[in-house]
């Protein structure tokens, strides 16, 4: 199912997979566009530099192939990408296969699972995990301890797709602070018209 995602472009970057894509030719212009404008709203040469690479990382990382939208009112201090799956639809699929939803070892607290239902996907399942990881550096000091890494996803299914939104960050208090636009964000996700 093709997806049509109205979102706001004074709060969200769309980070294009593949270029060329729209009037950039490839991602060096892309990222001197993006950086220019904020270097313009007077970052330093440093933060801007700082920003390109942020940039790149999140397209890099994005092997999975999702729409990828970036938090763009200030990334100095909030740092959340968000991702959109349009997913062919599987009726076998368990919401514990697209989450985890039933708990793990790993789950700090029991998941949280909600009812929701969004302006344009209509019903669908809120889910909240706390997980425990593995430190991701050798930096600490002491005996080993695990990073807590919280996970939100809203997962909506139908005869035509699976489509599951998600956020991740090690900070869970990043995503509890952007939590309404992300809603807001979601709510602008609809279905395309059936061609005629």
């Amino acid at each position: 199912m093709t997806l049509l995602i109205d979102w706001d472009r004074e709060r969200w970057l769309y980070v294009p997979g593949a270029f060329p894509w729209h009037v950039y030719p490839d991602e060096d212009a892309w990222v001197d566009t993006i950086a220019g404008a904020f270097g313009r709203a007077s970052w330093t040469d440093a933060e801007t530099g700082w920003l390109g690479d942020y940039l790149r990382g999140l397209r890099a990382n994005n092997q999975a192939g999702a729409h990828r939208f970036a938090w763009l009112v200030d990334p100095r201090t909030l740092l959340v990408s968000v991702d959109v799956f349009d997913l062919p639809p599987d009726p076998s699929a368990t919401l514990h296969d697209l989450t985890g939803s039933d708990g793990t070892a790993a789950d700090a607290r029991e998941p949280l699972v909600v009812d929701i239902v969004a302006a344009g996907l209509g019903p669908g399942t809120r889910v909240e995990r706390v997980l425990r990881v593995p430190h991701t550096t050798a930096e600490s000091l002491g005996p080993p301890q695990d990073e807590l890494l919280a996970m939100v996803f809203w997962v909506f299914r139908s005869a035509e797709a699976d489509v599951v939104v998600t956020v991740s960050h090690s900070e869970p208090a990043m995503i509890a602070a952007v939590l309404p636009e992300i809603e807001q964000l979601v709510d602008t996700i609809a279905p395309a018209p059936a061609a005629v």
